[in-house]
């Protein structure tokens, strides 16, 4: 390494130093004067190397040449280039070396008649001088038309014409390219018009042009600006890849439904934007119904017997050849579907060889709850590789094979490339719950949460008393279980956890619950019975208030009552009429005006035989005996009973036809013995039951 001072000194870089950063010099001579090179500035840098690699270019319609070639490396410190050329009068053109070790000049010709130029390169700094030359140089090979422009682009479906400025080239190069894809190149001859074919039909593409004198004399003009231009659209000329699924038909269906899948054309195929998707149904009946599906749609749901299907797409020049698929439940084939992943988004799937002549095998399969998600390929072996799986997903598919009596599948279900453990746990409730067993479900685990395919739950059981831990298994999908063995009026805790092939997540939320006791039961039942007799009573409460049906009900309870024979008929009686003997009362005079209550009335009987004194009965039959009979027993107890005021025979006669009078009234009972009615006789200074209170038990050994 050098440097540049009042004179010459070595430089060795130092110990685990740059040389931008410290130097070590050594002085190789003193100078004259200056003992000591102290308080100099040291700037290190290179000396030249020889010039190198001259390229020079003379623009159309300008006499000026421009130079550029290389010194081979930057110098660091301050280089000056000088170019001189034979015959110029100038001494030379001078410019500074830029910091890449590019050096650059510029100068006129002098001569229009000049075809070569013979040049000199000149390289220096304080550290050296390095010279090359000399350089010969063709002006014609030199010569670089301007940038061309394209004035226009037309297209149609397949070509394009590019249509240019005015030029005297006579050789053109294209480049073209649909966006983001590589570019194409070709050469043309034509000096105005240039048509590019082999285009696709609605697709963006870019182009570009250059252009030199020809093919060996010249240098290629720049690139012009680009041109975008798109390609008209054609009716697509692919058939739609269709497949279908049999789907759960509503109840107010009575034809069996299927869902109708079907892959969007390709960039390529499609050959401009699909607009609408033509559904046609028929029926074997010769009955047939049209559907119009509209992108991004790609399924549809029908309902149909033993029908065929027909899709097409339709772009605005026009529509896809129809794709026809017959419409067939598909039989089951008990063969095993195996797989192996192959890494994260991919999986091996096999299966054993149909028992029928299959020509072809449709293999579909989807996510987890995502049946809109399906995606199927059509295979001849009996081996299909399945990409674009995600990781931590779950999917299921199945085997079709096809044959023209009917397809067959084989379902396969926990597809999956990659799982771990799941991320959430499922949340528990309880159903019911009895004295020594509970019902209890939970949740289903979100599909994101899942990280793969679930095997089983786990339900834990941990007795709050004893602090013992039980766990039941249970097969994936069912998400419910009975607990049984549990002991009355105990309580716990139960949570449940999830698996999948690689292993059991968290728990979910923790469910406590205590059982109940048996009399708890059976005083729920006390309750509800005792709710259901009450709830009868004010119901039939309620009914009663109607005036119809209480008369009703009291006719009811009236037949229910036992029939009272008449003491007029007894033997008795019959025996009393016909005896001439009596009954002699004896009573003493009571003052009224006394307000002492009186002393007790002894009666004495006259032991006649058979004597039986009874009150005469207000029934109809008996109001029909003889009055003389009547009268002669009011005496008797006119005689016997006391009142306030006495009671006389007609006062009593009185009394009685009121009384038959007040039993008129009561025309809605059927006989005037009923229980419900006011008693007949008043009292009140009036002959009553109350007030005779009779002894007449004496009846049944009358009798």
């Amino acid at each position: 390494m050098y440097v540049v001072g009042p004179c010459n000194v070595v430089l060795h870089p130092g110990y685990r130093c740059t040389w931008r950063s410290c130097v070590h010099c050594e002085i190789k001579q003193r100078c004259e004067g200056n003992p000591e090179p102290c308080g100099i500035d040291i700037k290190p840098g290179y000396p030249p190397d020889i010039p190198q690699n001259l390229t020079c270019v003379q623009n159309m319609n300008s006499h000026n040449v421009s130079c550029i070639w290389t010194t081979g490396r930057g110098t660091i410190i301050d280089t000056t280039c000088q170019l001189r050329v034979h015959g110029d009068l100038h001494l030379g053109y001078r410019s500074i070396m830029n910091s890449t070790g590019f050096c650059h000049s510029t100068f006129p010709i002098k001569s229009s008649v000049m075809s070569q130029l013979v040049v000199w390169l000149n390289v220096s700094n304080t550290l050296g001088i390095k010279t090359s030359g000399p350089h010969t140089i063709n002006l014609i090979n030199i010569v670089k038309p301007s940038m061309p422009e394209i004035l226009n682009v037309s297209c149609s479906s397949r070509w394009c014409s590019l249509h240019i400025d005015n030029h005297s080239m006579n050789l053109v190069e294209i480049q073209y390219s649909a966006v983001n894809v590589i570019w194409d190149t070709f050469q043309n001859n034509d000096k105005s018009r240039l048509n590019i074919s082999s285009l696709h039909p609605d697709t963006m593409y870019n182009f570009q042009i250059r252009r030199k004198i020809n093919h060996t004399v010249g240098l290629w003009s720049d690139w012009s600006q680009p041109k975008r231009k798109k390609t008209k659209e054609e009716a697509p000329d692919k058939a739609l890849d269709v497949w279908y699924l049999q789907e759960l038909k509503p109840p107010e269906s009575k034809s069996k439904c299927f869902r109708i899948f079907w892959k969007e054309l390709n960039i390529s195929d499609a050959k401009g934007k699909i607009q609408r998707y033509n559904i046609s149904v028929l029926e074997q009946k010769g009955k047939s119904n049209s559907i119009i599906a509209v992108p991004p749609s790609r399924n549809q749901s029908i309902c149909c017997y033993n029908c065929s299907v027909s899709v097409s797409a339709v772009n605005s020049e026009g529509q896809s050849p129809v794709k026809i698929i017959q419409l067939r439940l598909p039989g089951l084939h008990t063969g095993l579907l195996s797989h192996k992943p192959l890494n994260n988004h991919s999986i091996a799937l096999f299966w054993p060889k149909f028992d029928i002549a299959g020509t072809e095998y449709v293999v579909h399969w989807y996510p987890v709850g995502n049946i809109e998600g399906i995606q199927w390929i059509r295979v001849v072996d009996t081996t299909a590789h399945i990409t674009g799986l995600q990781p931590q997903e779950c999917y299921q598919g199945a085997v079709t094979a096809l044959r023209s009596s009917g397809p067959k599948m084989a379902t396969i279900k926990g597809i999956s490339s990659w799982q771990s453990a799941p991320e959430q746990g499922p949340d528990p409730e309880l159903h019911w719950k009895k004295t020594e067993s509970s019902g209890v479900a939970w949740s289903e685990i979100p599909q994101k949460k899942r990280r793969g395919c679930l095997k089983k739950y786990t339900v834990y059981l941990m007795d709050n008393l004893k602090g013992d831990i039980h766990n039941f298994s249970v097969d994936h999908p069912k998400r419910q279980y009975v607990i049984s063995g549990l002991s009355p009026r105990q309580c716990y805790n139960l949570w449940v956890t999830a698996w999948t092939d690689a292993g059991e997540g968290p728990r979910g939320s923790v469910l406590p619950f205590c059982t109940p006791l048996d009399s708890e039961k059976m005083l729920s039942l006390v309750i509800l019975a005792g709710g259901a007799v009450l709830l009868a009573c004010l119901i039939l409460l309620c009914i009663c208030q109607f005036s119809s049906v209480h008369r009703r009900f009291l006719c009811c309870c009236q037949c229910l009552l036992p029939i009272i024979p008449d003491p007029a008929n007894s033997k008795c009686a019959k025996t009393y009429a016909d005896d001439q003997s009596e009954i002699k009362f004896y009573l003493d005079q009571w003052d009224s005006s006394v307000n002492e209550e009186p002393d007790n009335v002894e009666v004495e009987e006259v032991p006649y035989p058979s004597i039986c004194t009874y009150i005469k009965s207000f029934s109809q039959e008996s109001s029909s005996s003889d009055a003389t009979q009547f009268t002669r027993i009011t005496d008797i107890m006119e005689d016997y009973i006391s009142t306030h005021g006495a009671i006389s025979g007609g006062e009593e006669e009185d009394e009685y036809e009121k009384g038959e009078r007040s039993l008129d009234e009561f025309e809605f009972f059927p006989s005037t013995h009923s229980p419900f009615l006011e008693p007949l006789v008043l009292t009140g200074g009036k002959l009553t039951l109350d007030v005779v209170k009779i002894d007449c038990s004496e009846f049944l050994d009358c009798t």
